[in-house]
């Protein structure tokens, strides 16, 4: 089994399995199957196609294009493991995974993400809104803020 993997950019860490048949949609909108937080993202930037082990990648007309391995991709490219995709300053890279088995609680997976779970201090429940803030005492620019609504805290206080 497949996987694509978020190596740099606002999804960085992310991972998304590749299904064996199909496509996965990615782009700025929550629409797609890969949410892609980058200014340069249009809201649908592309597709990989996916037939067994066979992929390809087709831009969906983007405003800012689409790159594999340095090279921009104009219609649809052939695509395989090891192939870096470049949306914006956001790369992807097709993986082989290693395990479909779950990991188990408390696990390797677990501890990577040990320390981001302590700094937390709210639960995500469900997302309902995305918006880019420009970060006030920041030259690099351009971050992205999240709004949760908790479930059935803000029913029980209507």
């Amino acid at each position: 089994m497949s996987a694509l993997v978020c190596i740099s950019g606002m999804n960085k860490g992310s991972e998304y399995t590749i299904p064996q048949k199909g496509e996965i949609k990615l782009g700025r909108s929550e629409k797609n199957d890969v949410c892609v937080f980058d200014k340069k993202s249009s809201r649908f930037h592309c597709v990989i196609l996916v037939n067994g082990e066979s992929f390809a990648i087709q831009d969906l007309e983007s405003t800012n294009g689409l790159k594999v391995n340095d090279e921009p991709v104009k219609g649809t490219k052939k695509i395989c493991i090891g192939d870096r995709i470049m949306i914006g300053q956001t790369v992807f890279i097709i993986t082989e995974k290693e395990s479909t088995v779950p990991a188990e609680p408390g696990g390797p997976a677990d501890k990577k993400y040990e320390n981001l779970i302590k700094k937390t201090s709210f639960q995500a429940t469900k997302t309902t809104n995305l918006r880019r803030v420009k970060m006030k005492d920041s030259a690099s620019g351009t971050g992205f803020l999240s709004f949760f609504e908790p479930d059935g805290e803000d029913q029980e206080k209507k």
